[in-house]
């Protein structure tokens, strides 16, 4: 991970991700970053309340 960049904890599956080079997409003026594109697809598709900020482990594949 790039020293000047924090992680970043993917909404939709609760992994941490560099957020230098994850993929990305802002809602509501804040940046989600993303472990993978079917994580930022799901995210991009669902409505702004759906999320649980306290998932953690693995990717959701």
């Amino acid at each position: 991970m790039n020293e000047n960049e924090a992680p970043a904890k993917d909404p939709i599956c609760g992994m941490t991700v560099d957020t230098a080079t994850a993929l990305h997409a802002e809602r509501d003026g804040e940046t989600f970053y993303f472990c993978s594109e079917h994580c930022r697809e799901k995210f991009l598709s669902a409505p702004d309340d759906k999320f649980d900020d306290n998932k953690s482990g693995g990717c959701c594949g």
